[in-house]
């Protein structure tokens, strides 16, 4: 007689290789089959597991044995099952403590598996369990009327450890293979290959629970609560952690997991407002957060509208990806073409409860040999952003094989264990190894790595150094002969140097990039296409006010590099990006013109955006004050100041290049030598330009009108 069992795992396979050959689904590279070691599985043909052990006690409506017909049974057989079911009807199985007690597991790992539909989506009742209560369980796969949970008891931690998935992501009616699993440090739960959640647990199992098991039931104080109503294919329990390519085999493979992926983790949208990204504090060029599934106003830290700090800046294929923080939610998204117009698209990846919760910043790379060997083949090199878990001290990756479209947390994960947060990764092609840059205990610490996935530390750290650093290269006067690198800090400070790869010596003192109240963070994107030591920036504006906005907080606009000689030695230069002529309208233009007295030079004409370029000579005791719509910028003849802070100008003040939004104001003067961003709530509608006293000649003024660079109406 043929062992069902042996006949299930064949054709599985058979199925498997069937699918790939058609392209609905990758060949799974683990032949062996996870069942066979399994401590039980149930296929729900008879009474006992496959291997005739650990029988089963019908109690009220159930009904086992129920034959899978057409699509059904062919998507059983290739996801593990057979072709029967159990109908349970609101009845239970009970497995009691299996043959010779081998349902009471012992030991640091565990994994349970459950291929299952509920036939009216009405959830809310157990579903595999060896519980009697929250002090005593060991495992137990639950459901509400809105999730599916699983809890796991260790002996060295009371109560219990939970993960869950809401089902509106997972779909209420339909087939789904629910497996969860620990390893010993994590418990991790996959919904149809896509891990959905994940929790820190340690330690062995919880032992002296004798309580039996029971599909379809729970038993608490004595009582049995059960009714669940739906489908079972099978039932399986190991006494160790299934591989990641033994979940992948039992769930199609990578290539429908990754597509299950991008649906279950997409966030179900509400329908857009009419007035998104035109409501009235809403910057028109700069970029800001949306919402998706909640119309919310003054939306506060992680919550959908808020956006912090950049992160993982990568241009790939023509494209600039932009990523940022939800203040450690999740990593936000957003695409553009040309740095002006950016179309945010679902976040990236999720908060990892293992390290605490919270997936902090960091950068990406494309590892476009593969080093990390997380790549299939050479035509899908993978994208990896590497981010801190809010323990501080887990760092830790998620890769892509689609550019980015979706996401797979490593498993393996933490890739290395180091104080604190934001590592920053890069090629260093002199020695052919990636280099890491890690902020911790108020220094910039380095590291080294042949495969992103193992790191070793380098001896040398830079000092005076906190969070979000950005360590790279850029051509001197612009000849790429000469070359110097430049180290930038959180908070905007900068210093230029030689790096060995090994360690940083500085060769100025921290500088500023900004002089403005509303700047942080600062990342930057490189590599761009054909534009060889093209160096883009942009930071968060934090701490600006949006009241009864929709949004909160905003990034500066794009802006370029250059790494200029000066009398002091090299410094920083940085321009808008010239992509801003983008959303250039019709300009007006003034040549030689002179302010005396209170001579005020009106600039509006009709709108709230504006790109400004002035060139002037201030005469000894002037004064200027270029007021925009509530916010002023004051100009002396060697200073600039912005909402209260200072910029000095030792060269004097001779160009100034200014962009107005709707609640934020850049100020570049002299070429880029220094800047100053800040952030404000307009209180009138006048933009002027006026002379304090003293006098000055304008020998140029242009000034564009903008148009938004949001469309009318978004989906």
């Amino acid at each position: 007689m043929i062992n069902r069992y042996r006949l299930s795992s064949v054709l599985s396979a058979l199925v498997c290789v069937i699918l790939s050959s058609t392209g609905n689904s990758q060949t799974v590279r683990n032949t062996i089959n996870p069942f066979h070691d399994a401590v039980a599985c149930w296929h729900m043909d008879k009474l006992t597991d496959a291997n005739g052990k650990n029988p089963l006690q019908i109690v009220g409506n159930v009904v086992i044995g129920t034959k899978l017909t057409g699509k059904e049974l062919s998507d059983s057989i290739a996801l593990g099952g057979d072709d029967t079911i159990a109908n349970m009807n609101g009845g239970y199985l009970d497995a009691s403590q299996g043959s010779d007690g081998d349902l009471n597991l012992n030991g640091n790992s565990l994994t349970v598996a459950i291929r299952l539909r509920s036939t009216d989506g009405a959830w809310g009742k157990p579903i595999f369990s060896k519980h009697g209560g929250h002090e005593n369980l060991v495992y137990n796969l639950f459901s509400f009327p809105d999730k599916i949970g699983f809890e796991l008891g260790t002996q060295d931690h009371q109560g219990m450890t939970q993960v869950s998935v809401e089902i509106a992501k997972i779909g209420p009616t339909s087939w789904h293979t629910i497996i969860c699993r620990y390893d010993g440090t994590a418990l991790e739960m996959f919904v149809d290959g896509v891990m959905m959640d994940a929790a820190t647990a340690h330690g062995p199992l919880r032992t002296g629970n004798s309580e039996p098991a029971l599909i379809g039931a729970e038993r608490i104080g004595g009582n049995i609560n059960s009714g669940w109503r739906g489908n079972i294919d099978y039932v399986a329990l190991w006494n160790r952690a299934l591989t990641s390519s033994e979940i992948a085999g039992l769930n199609g493979g990578p290539r429908r997991i990754a597509q299950l992926s991008h649906s279950y983790k997409e966030i179900r949208m509400l329908p857009t407002r009419p007035d998104l990204y035109h409501e009235t504090y809403r910057p028109q060029f700069h970029f800001t957060a949306r919402q998706w599934s909640v119309h919310k106003l003054n939306p506060a830290r992680r919550e959908e509208g808020w956006v912090n700090d950049p992160n993982g800046l990568i241009y790939l294929d023509g494209q600039y990806n932009f990523f940022a923080q939800r203040w450690n939610k999740c990593w936000i998204h957003a695409i553009s073409n040309d740095l002006v117009h950016w179309t945010e698209i679902q976040p990236a990846f999720w908060e990892d409860n293992r390290f605490e919760g919270g997936t902090q910043s960091g950068g990406s790379v494309l590892d476009e040999k593969n080093s990390s060997g997380l790549g299939p083949d050479a035509d899908h090199p993978p994208l990896i952003a590497f981010w801190s878990g809010n323990d501080n001290n887990s760092q830790c990756i998620s890769y892509s094989l689609d550019r980015g479209v979706t996401w797979t947390k490593y498993e393996h994960n933490p890739v290395l264990l180091h104080p604190e947060r934001d590592p920053k990764v890069f090629w260093y092609e002199p020695d052919h190894h990636w280099i890491m840059v890690l902020s911790g205990n108020g220094s910039y610490h380095f590291f080294t790595s042949d495969n992103l996935l193992q790191w070793t530390a380098l001896p040398h750290s830079v000092p005076d150094s906190f969070e979000c650093p950005d360590l790279f290269q850029l051509p001197l006067d612009g000849d790429h002969n000469k070359l110097k690198w430049v180290l930038i800090r959180g908070n905007g400070k900068y210093s230029i140097g030689e790096f060995d790869g090994k360690s940083f010596k500085e060769e100025t003192q921290q500088l500023s990039s900004d002089s403005g109240p509303n700047f942080y963070a600062t990342q930057s994107w490189g590599d761009v296409t054909g534009q060889p030591g093209r160096r883009v920036q942009i930071a968060w504006m934090a701490e600006g006010r949006y009241p009864d906005m929709p949004f909160n907080q905003q990034m500066t606009f794009p802006r370029d590099f250059k790494l200029v000689t000066t009398p002091a030695g090299p410094r920083l230069f940085r321009l808008p990006v010239p992509e801003i002529s983008k959303l250039h309208l019709v300009p007006s233009i003034t040549t030689n013109h002179d302010l005396s007295g209170s001579t005020v030079l009106p600039l509006n004409k009709g709108g709230d955006l504006y790109h400004l370029n002035l060139k002037l000579e201030m005469h000894a005791g002037a004064s200027l004050k270029l007021h925009c719509f509530g916010l002023d910028v004051l100009l002396s003849p060697d200073q600039v100041e912005l909402n209260g802070r200072k910029a000095i100008v030792a060269t004097g003040v001779k160009e100034l290049e200014v962009l107005v939004d709707r609640t934020s104001v850049e100020v570049f003067v002299n070429g880029g030598a220094e800047s100053l961003s800040s952030c404000f709530l307009p209180t009138d509608a006048t933009f002027n330009l006026i002379n304090v006293s003293g006098g000055t000649h304008i020998s140029e003024l242009i000034v564009w009108p903008l148009k938004s660079s949001w469309p009318a109406h978004v989906k």
